[in-house]
């Protein structure tokens, strides 16, 4: 995943600088310190965070460098997607009702991510008149 930077110098795009980004993961650990981002054009720069997990929050800092006044040279962010993988591993895999349990299956076709015991209103494991799914 890239992440992009925009950096200006009093509403100027900045080109030409060499800025760092952190990336840290909400429990406070520091997963990307202090690395380069590679210039794009016109004061966008990107990092390619290759560690990315789609089911993790981040926040995401970057430093323009000193050759920016201090209101021009930080920026911050956070992707606020956790979770977002596993919703598009359910969507892309198969599901499979079989007896009273709902499984759902990575894209592989194999690989059982979720399965759901299925019940009627009663609360009564069921085949038919399903109402609810319960995580087993």
């Amino acid at each position: 995943m890239n992440i992009i930077s925009y950096f200006s110098d009093s509403g100027v795009p900045k080109t030409g600088l060499t800025p760092s980004i952190t990336i840290t993961k909400l429990d406070g650990t520091v997963v990307i310190n202090s690395q380069p981002m590679i210039e794009v054009s016109n004061g966008f720069y990107k990092y390619d965070f290759s560690a990315y997990d789609e089911d993790e929050d981040y926040l995401i800092s970057s430093d323009g460098g000193s050759a920016l006044n201090d209101s021009d040279r930080y920026l911050s962010g956070t992707n606020e997607t956790a979770g977002v993988g596993k919703i598009l591993q359910i969507e892309k895999g198969n599901w499979k009702v079989y007896g009273n349990q709902m499984t759902f299956y990575d894209k592989d076709g194999t690989t059982e991510l979720y399965k759901f015991n299925l019940k009627n209103r009663e609360g009564t494991p069921t085949e038919t008149d399903v109402y609810t799914r319960e995580k087993v």
